[in-house]
């Protein structure tokens, strides 16, 4: 869907700056869970972040991506 509601002229600007973003963060949660981990418990931390992947999920069932056309929504341009 990225790829269809960008304009052909900011496909790789926009492409970059996802994956920056995508592969940036993945260090700093690992971080983050392993300060948790160590500071309350291992199933602590794995409870919390198995109820954050579950509400990212149910989250997700409320975006426009679920339409059959979801580029037309809200797009400008």
């Amino acid at each position: 869907m990225r790829q269809q509601v960008t304009p052909d002229h900011l496909l790789g600007r926009v492409t970059s700056a996802f994956w920056t973003i995508h592969f940036s963060l993945g260090p700093a949660g690992a971080a983050v869970l392993t300060w948790g981990a160590q500071h309350h418990g291992v199933a602590v931390v794995c409870l919390l972040a198995g109820a954050a992947c579950l509400l990212i999920a149910v989250a997700a069932f409320f975006t426009p991506i679920r339409q059959q056309s979801p580029e037309l929504s809200g797009a400008t341009g």
